[in-house]
């Protein structure tokens, strides 16, 4: 339980929203999550107010071995609709195009053999070389599941069958840098950098988490610490997650820390049975820690 706490109390965050305001203006997705089936097509709308263009990038060629960029110039109403149709991708076509009003000029695209492969890919938008929202892709087979990439797109249950929750154990809780609850949760995250600097933490589903997940939020240094609101509702007991902090060259912060969702009412099994923690935050234990919690942060600072 000392682990527990102390990774919940030591690395916070919470996710709120996404839609990060740009120097030169804003831009923010429709969807957190925009779903296509292998040789098909989706439509995923971007709101923009005070810009002349703005990137999209599609995927990661290190992370995932396939990378989209194209440059929009965006509908004079400032919603444009964009379609990206999957039999295009690899390089054999225009992968990404605009519905109604608007242009897209394709910058990049990963050469490949055929089309990508399913699995979950991330769709950042940027304003100015700034982040601006992120959103993810997920490429479903024509089973319409999801083969490949870092989660599934659907909601974990097949003819109508909920899916069994996932058994969490103490050396879970161990190895996890941070456990979260399936709530909107807020909590901070060290970092080494002057206050007022501007970072921006990013949390990502991993393995078999459903539905998968891609969250952004910006956030101040303040006290050597970058706060955000993460809306974790949708996750499920056993969800496991990476989070990791971005920011400008002012920011000395590498690494990424892994987050375990634990929901107190299914609890963590021990060795002689079901550890059931206790609500809200993990229960009273938290409060009982917290002075031994604050002292480990300041050893450390030190």
């Amino acid at each position: 339980m000392a682990v527990l706490v102390a990774a919940t109390a030591l690395v916070g965050v919470v996710v709120a929203g996404s839609g990060v305001a740009a120097a030169d203006g804003t831009a923010e997705l429709g969807a957190g999550v925009v779903t296509v089936s292998e040789d098909g097509s989706a439509e995923f709308t971007v709101e923009t107010d005070g810009v002349d263009a703005f990137e999209v990038v599609v995927g990661n060629e290190e992370e995932v071995g396939y990378e989209l960029r194209a440059t929009v110039t965006p509908d004079g109403d400032g919603v444009t609709t964009l379609v990206f149709t999957h039999a295009e991708t690899g390089g054999s076509g225009a992968p990404l195009t605009a519905a109604d009003g608007g242009a897209v000029e394709i910058d990049y695209e990963t050469t490949l053999s055929e089309a990508i492969a399913p699995g979950s890919y991330d769709a950042e938008l940027f304003v100015g070389g700034d982040p601006a929202d992120v959103a993810t892709l997920v490429v479903e087979d024509r089973t319409g599941d999801e083969s490949g990439g870092d989660g599934s797109g659907g909601d974990g249950a097949t003819d109508g069958e909920s899916a069994e929750a996932v058994t969490v154990t103490e050396a879970d809780i161990e190895a996890a840098d941070l456990v979260v609850a399936p709530a909107e949760t807020e909590l901070s995250v060290p970092v080494t950098a002057e206050d007022g600097e501007t970072v921006t933490l990013r949390i990502r589903s991993d393995g078999d988490a459903s539905p998968s997940f891609l969250m952004t939020e910006a956030a101040t240094v303040e006290n050597g610490t970058a706060s955000a609101a993460f809306d974790l509702r949708r996750t499920t007991h056993g969800d496991r997650a990476t989070l990791t902090v971005r920011g400008n060259e002012a920011v000395n912060e590498s690494g990424a820390r892994e987050v375990l969702v634990v929901d107190e009412e299914i609890g963590v099994e021990e060795r002689d049975g079901v550890l059931g923690l206790e609500a809200p935050g993990f229960g009273v234990v938290a409060g009982g820690l917290a002075v031994l919690v604050v002292a480990i942060v300041a050893r450390r600072r030190e």
